[in-house]
């Protein structure tokens, strides 16, 4: 059973957040933060959300949507192996019952949120980083320049 019906609108628009990202973080990692806003169980629980909206619109998905929800996939379960430890085939076997019978609109808002966010974390890491770089001697110039014909 998958969340979304083949081409919904609610699928096109979960790609596109994951694609786009968010103007601005929706929920903030701190150091200050030692107990972890989500349980692992949610953390699955978005894996497997992810995974069958990537398997639902395998055909329809570009390669910037691709990268977006494999990013956020690879998220979710590196989240939950950094709380549990267990293998991922038997985690996503045990858990997937229960998600079945969750509420899949809540399932697809909190994890929607939650890739936003992400997207939007890297995006101002990505744009800090950026930043930090000194200038490459001749590649920036020659990216100003047009092609010469």
């Amino acid at each position: 059973m998958l969340i979304f019906a083949k081409g919904s609108a609610a699928a096109a628009v979960m790609v596109a957040w994951v694609a786009l990202g968010s103007p601005a973080p929706l929920m903030a990692q701190s150091p200050e933060q030692f107990e972890p806003a989500f349980s692992a169980d949610n953390d699955l629980d978005c894996a497997i959300f992810v995974g069958a909206l990537m398997a639902e619109m395998d055909a329809e998905m570009t390669p910037d949507n691709r990268v977006g929800l494999t990013s956020a996939f690879t998220y979710f379960v590196g989240r939950y192996e950094a709380q549990r430890g267990i293998k991922l085939t038997e985690a996503f076997t045990a858990r997937y019952p229960v998600y079945l019978a969750s509420n899949p609109a809540e399932i697809e808002q909190t994890c929607s949120i939650r890739m936003r966010a992400f997207g939007a974390r890297l995006q101002v890491a990505g744009s800090a980083l950026s930043q930090l770089q000194p200038p490459r001697a001749g590649i920036d110039e020659q990216a100003d320049t047009p092609p010469q014909e």
